[in-house]
């Protein structure tokens, strides 16, 4: 069974022109409710999740079929920021399954990684997930940054297995641009690894940083030393191997009941 990791755009409420009074209703609600956030990890348990509906479609005034969701997180500035999920969920949410493209983790830099924790007993708590959070406008920027760097190194004579590499990036930074350019500077851009963390040792968890091994390889090509960055990205692409291999030899894990279980958690 495969394990999906996703990217998702995070829109700042305001700038949210369709359905915004739902969607402030909606958020307000779920707040009281639960006394906190919307997020991709939320877990129920039992009947807890039939009865939050039924107590939602009441406050909206809506039938429960007719109820969409949303994820939504509350920014440090006060501010509400959105991820519409259901049928048009793929215009601010994109998943990959048993790996994560090279070309998304351009979008951030290795300070933004985020670790989601869960209880190990007597007290202590473990990390269990990785996540990056960061702002459209700095990843518009880096996309750009990135795309100059390879463009810059076009006419070069590199190992033709890197060559390939280069043209994959740079086809994937196009269209991920492209993606991401129709969003408000504000929007918050938040890759998750989701499933796949389950098949990363717990031991090696925090040492997993291809954000900063990507944007090495980049610098390696920026200097022109091939050498290195080849040597580089074959330790990478081992590494991504061997993660694209777990997943697959994995064999699928009951779990507790969640809310969305359309969208990675």
């Amino acid at each position: 069974m495969s394990k999906k990791s996703a990217l998702m755009v995070y829109q700042n409420l305001s700038n949210v022109k369709e359905d915004n009074q739902y969607w402030d209703k909606y958020i307000k609600f779920h707040e009281l409710y639960w006394d906190g956030p919307n997020a991709s990890q939320n877990v129920f348990y039992g009947n807890e999740y039939e009865e939050y509906r039924n107590s939602l479609s009441k406050y909206l005034e809506i039938e429960p079929d007719n109820i969409k969701d949303c994820l939504f997180t509350k920014h440090e500035n006060g501010d509400y920021y959105l991820t519409p999920l259901g049928i048009d969920s793929d215009k601010y949410i994109m998943e990959s399954e048993n790996s994560i493209p090279a070309h998304w983790f351009l979008l951030f830099d290795n300070s933004e990684k985020k670790f989601f924790y869960s209880h190990a007993g007597e007290g202590a708590i473990a990390p269990d997930g990785i996540y990056y959070n960061t702002e459209c406008s700095l990843s518009k920027k880096r996309l750009n940054d990135a795309k100059n760097i390879l463009e810059a190194n076009d006419k070069e004579e590199i190992p033709n297995d890197f060559d390939l590499f280069k043209k994959e990036l740079t086809f994937g930074l196009s269209e991920l641009y492209y993606w991401i350019e129709k969003f408000a500077d504000d929007s918050m851009i938040v890759l998750n690894y989701a499933e796949i963390s389950s098949v990363i040792h717990e031991f090696t968890l925090k040492n997993e940083n291809s954000v900063s091994d990507i944007w090495l390889i980049l610098d390696l090509i920026s200097k022109k030393d091939y050498e290195k960055a080849d040597s580089s990205l074959k330790i990478y692409k081992q590494k991504w191997d061997e993660i694209a291999s777990n997943c697959s030899a994995s064999s699928p894990q009951k779990k507790q009941s969640t809310k969305n279980d359309d969208v990675v958690q």
